[in-house]
């Protein structure tokens, strides 16, 4: 029993904080100290040593939406090389930019 007690009074001198996660289910985690990691926890130890002052609110990130290019690819055989450059700005992301110089294929950050 002393070690417990000895616990929680070492974890109100460290600071902890306590966060609640709803990711289909509530999930609680922990962090003391000048520890960076979040611990998983139980719901009997969160409701236990959690507080006003010690929780982190805890936001769900948004969704990054990617940008996606995709051009037309031509059905007929046409020049090789415009053809080339059309399937290489379809892969590459969209902050670069295709070019032909010459009988070569360039692609540079934008």
């Amino acid at each position: 029993m002393s070690l417990k007690f000895l616990n929680i009074i070492n974890e109100s001198k460290s600071g902890c904080k306590y966060q609640i996660k709803d990711v289909g289910g509530d999930v609680f985690y922990k962090k003391c100290g000048p520890d960076k990691k979040w611990s998983f926890i139980d719901g009997v130890e969160f409701y236990k040593n959690s507080s006003n002052g010690n929780i982190e609110k805890w936001e769900k990130p948004k969704d990054k939406k990617s940008k996606i290019r995709q051009m037309d690819v031509p059905q007929k055989g046409g020049n090789k090389l415009e053809d080339l450059k059309i399937y290489y700005t379809n892969l590459s992301p969209s902050g670069y930019e295709v070019r032909i110089e010459g009988d070569k294929i360039t692609i540079l950050p934008s």
